[in-house]
């Protein structure tokens, strides 16, 4: 059978193989391969298609095999038709020049079994088969040219030797060859592909592309953190930071805070906290240091609202309502006096003093409810506050120390608000008992053992003078740098 290799010839397989075209590569008794195959008049998808002898219907012969070596080119020249427009198709072209008719015949495998039925098998030998035709015009060999073809897609120039027409011929291979196997029979995979495409890894190189190296570091290693936590390194929860401060152990709480910047602040016994505030009476800084814990809780009740959003002069009709739940005692007054300090900045506010706004609390207290009344802000009872944004509760006294359970309704009107609440000096084991959850706490100098319940802890720079700390046997280094609060987060306890 070795002596058919070589022969172009048409096999016709029936239904549903379908008709194939080709030139035999391998041939025996049971089996044929073909090579450069046309299927049904297309291009195979493959290199080669073997067909059983079973399947073979009809066997004509197209092409016998040439002694001498294998036409590697054809040529066919075109000349220009005035009639036409400048780009003149395959067809147009041999149409002008009979001669090359005869290499059509290959070129549509359909017309081959047109010829092949015309004639017998052993009639004689057929045209020869055509090799890619390329198409020469008469025009000069510009960009427009490209755009006249021959078969196979080759472009409309000639491959200057050799090295030219392997290359197209690698062209062709891997447009019509094993490279570009479709895989016509397989149904696409929409969402396996689907999930190969990662739309957040392309969204962030495209919000970054325009970013310099420096700055989109900086963006990716921010988006690794939660928005409570430090971009910076420093600081953390493993003890290891700078310690600013130092506590006698007596006067040393169960916990210790560190800052954002790593700084470690212990926190102290009730009773140094009390010290603290009896020895600025003494100095006469009583009122300063009341005043500066007013804006501090102020600050950060402002962030808990939001911030310039809310309080834009232009979003007037959005101002948030601000309530305050004070005690008829000194930290009552500093309730009042943050209640002010956010109206100022646009808020507005309502008011409700335990007992009464006749319930006591000394000059500050009424002094600063004398103010609030210039601005139409008066004592309400529980019943007709309005629905707040913000709750400032200012119910603890440091001083007395004495039990939260007088506060009761106002503690239970607080848990039913739905609204943030900042503890301003709040015990140090929060509302927790009474189901009131604050968002904040804001505590002056030195920060309590406060629980969980009173949410993230500030402090508040009260700026109680050097002389007075170490009187109280404190080595202490302010850590608040160029804030006037310090966010703090709970911390092991570092070895000393």
């Amino acid at each position: 059978m070795s002596k058919w290799v070589g022969y172009a010839v048409s096999v016709n397989c029936g239904e549903p193989l379908g008709c194939y075209q080709g030139t035999i590569l391998e041939a025996d008794g049971n089996t044929i391969t073909l090579t450069k195959a046309f299927r049904n008049g297309f291009p195979y998808p493959k290199s080669q298609v073997t067909l059983n002898a079973a399947d073979i219907k009809e066997l004509k012969i197209i092409e016998v095999k040439h002694e001498r070596a294998e036409q590697t080119h054809s040529t066919v020249s075109v000349t220009k038709n005035n009639k036409k427009c400048q780009r003149a198709t395959v067809c147009e072209n041999l149409q002008a020049n009979p001669t090359s008719s005869g290499n059509q015949t290959n070129v549509n495998p359909a017309s081959n079994t047109k010829s092949s039925n015309s004639r017998s098998a052993g009639s004689g030998p057929a045209p020869t088969r055509s090799k890619p035709i390329d198409i020469q015009g008469n025009r000069p060999n510009n960009r427009s040219n490209n755009n006249t073809a021959g078969s196979y897609g080759n472009s409309g120039t000639t491959p200057k030797g050799r090295g030219g027409y392997d290359k197209a011929r690698r062209r062709n291979e891997a447009c019509f060859g094993d490279a570009a196997d479709p895989a016509l029979d397989d149904d696409f995979d929409f969402e396996g592909n689907l999930a190969l495409f990662d739309k957040r890894a392309l969204w962030e190189r495209m919000r970054h592309a325009h970013k310099p190296d420096l700055v989109r570091q900086a963006d990716e290693a921010g988006a690794k953190l939660r928005h409570d936590e430090n971009v910076l390194g420093g600081g953390g929860s493993g003890g290891s930071g700078r310690r600013a401060i130092r506590v006698p152990d007596e006067l040393r709480g169960p916990l210790d805070y560190v800052t954002d910047d790593g700084i470690v602040v212990p926190s102290v016994v009730p009773a140094l906290r009390r010290q603290i505030y009896d020895g600025l009476d003494r100095l006469g800084l009583a009122e300063v240091s009341r005043t500066l814990l007013a804006r501090a809780a102020g600050d950060v009740a402002l962030r808990l609202v939001g911030g310039g959003r809310r309080l834009e002069p232009r979003n007037a009709h959005q101002a948030p309502y601000a309530v305050a739940l004070i005690g008829a005692h000194e930290w009552g007054a500093v309730g009042a006096r943050c209640l002010r300090l956010l109206m100022s900045h646009g808020a507005r506010g309502a008011l409700h003093v335990c007992g009464g706004a006749g319930g006591g609390g000394g000059g500050a207290l009424q002094q600063e409810l004398d103010a609030l009344a210039l601005d139409g802000v008066q004592h309400v009872p529980l019943e007709q506050l309005p629905s707040p944004d913000i709750i400032l509760l200012a119910l603890y006294d440091l001083r007395a120390d004495h039990d939260q359970d007088r506060y009761k309704s106002m503690l239970s009107w607080a848990r039913v608000a739905r609204a943030a609440c900042v503890g301003i000096e709040p015990p140090g084991a929060g509302w927790g008992a009474w189901g009131v959850n604050c968002r904040a706490a804001v505590a002056g100098a030195l920060p309590p053992a406060a629980d969980a319940s009173l949410g993230r802890l500030y402090l508040a720079a009260v700026a109680p003078p050097a002389r007075l700390l170490r009187d109280l046997r404190l080595a202490y280094r302010p850590p608040f740098g160029a804030a006037s609060v310090l966010a703090l987060h709970p911390a092991d306890r570092p070895d000393d």
